[in-house]
């Protein structure tokens, strides 16, 4: 009988969500999404940070 290997989870340091490993760039603490979302609109990590921070008391 063959092992399934069992998905790898990380927790986003922005967001504060638990997710694959695959959605990460090697060596980050942060998903590629949120590296995306601050390339195209210029926040910094730490602003990104607090806004899901703000999203996330509200939800």
């Amino acid at each position: 009988m063959a092992r399934t290997r069992k998905n790898q989870m990380k927790i986003c340091s922005v967001t504060g969500l638990e997710t694959s490993t695959t959605n990460f760039y090697k060596n980050q603490n942060h998903v590629k999404a949120v590296d995306n979302l601050r390339r195209t609109t210029g926040a910094t990590k730490d602003q990104l940070a607090r806004m899901f921070n703000q999203i996330n008391q509200y939800a």
